[in-house]
């Protein structure tokens, strides 16, 4: 079994197990994946398409809409997506000072655009944290996010480049560390909602209640858009109106009909940026960038010998991946 195999295995529990398929359904169902690629000698991804989306249909296939349904929400809320990403940023600092601890010495110089260009990267990397947990958690924000890491990245270039290089003091590197330490203490420290298990949807008592809860199970369960959501419930109230009909006699419980109608919309395409073979493409010219920095600045040959390693592992893994996708789009023809 290849280790790409083995991760796209790995990936398939995992988004059972986010399906809320049990542990029994779920060895049945890589069993017969098993079984299938031995047969057909196809890769699972080939055969299947991407874990997460096979795991969504075994969902649908195999577990009652009124089971999916009554499933309890326990994603990460607000509060856990900020101090995960807070946590990040610990970790940044605490590596960001042993490094310059290493290469520059106990004391480091601090001057303007060193100090406004650190902390404008900081922002930045806590708000690329923030929008990486809002789209992965399908929460709104992901783009609101990901503008504020942008153009904290564009000031925190401006500074490094434009503010004064001139000394104001200097700065224990460990004082770094000591910061990356208490931020990873705080985050550690953060305690989830107690009650976040224990919710559920409370039963409308009433049409109104039940085209209230609608349009917030379809945008925070379902991770549909804000206007999607509204439109659907505008159709469901139009609806409603002209046969004079109670919702739930119309439709049944509001969180089997949001159910329903998630499942009947068309998947959302990922965003290019997300896709394998843009990311590969991305650190390949990164790492081909610092190859040819070093070789032109002459630089020291460990890190000469460790770029080109990096872009070699990227250059291999941008190949593997375009012919992966060329010869899906091939059988897909």
């Amino acid at each position: 079994m290849t280790d790409t195999t083995t991760r796209w295995k790995a990936r398939l529990r995992l988004a059972l197990a986010e399906k809320s398929v049990d542990a029994e359904t779920a060895d049945a169902v890589l069993d017969e994946v098993e079984l299938h690629c031995a047969q057909s000698g196809e890769t699972p991804e080939d055969a299947f398409g991407a874990p997460e989306e096979y795991a969504a249909e075994v969902a649908r296939e195999r577990i009652p809409l009124e089971e999916r349904s009554s499933r309890r929400w326990d994603g990460p809320t607000r509060s856990d997506l900020a101090f995960a990403a807070l946590a990040q940023v610990g970790l940044a600092a605490v590596l960001s000072g042993v490094y310059l601890w290493v290469c520059d010495g106990t004391m480091l110089t601090v001057t303007p655009a060193g100090l406004a260009g650190t902390a404008l990267t900081a922002i930045a990397l806590l708000c690329a944290c923030c929008a990486a947990g809002c789209a992965r958690s399908r929460m709104r924000g992901a783009l609101g996010w990901g503008v504020a890491a942008l153009g904290a990245v564009l000031l925190a270039a401006t500074a490094f480049t434009t503010l004064p290089g001139t000394s104001i003091g200097r700065l224990p590197a460990p004082s770094l560390c000591v910061l990356g330490v208490l931020l990873l203490w705080t985050a550690a420290g953060h305690e989830p909602d107690p009650n976040r298990e224990q919710r559920e949807v409370k039963a409308p008592t009433g049409p109104a209640d039940w085209l209230t809860e609608l349009p917030r199970l379809l945008e925070e369960r379902h991770g549909l858009s804000r206007a999607r959501a509204s439109e659907l419930t505008r159709e469901a109230a139009h609806h409603l109106t002209a046969t004079g009909h109670s919702a739930e006699e119309e439709f049944g419980p509001v969180e089997v009909y949001a159910l329903r109608l998630a499942e009947e919309q068309t998947p959302p395409r990922a965003p290019w940026w997300t896709r394998d073979d843009i990311q590969a493409a991305v650190f390949t010219a990164v790492f081909a960038t610092y190859l040819i920095s070093s070789l032109s600045s002459r630089g020291p040959l460990w890190q000469t010998a460790l770029a080109a390693t990096a872009l070699a592992i990227e250059l291999a893994l941008l190949a593997t991946r375009l012919l992966r996708r060329r010869r899906t789009g091939s059988g897909a023809r």
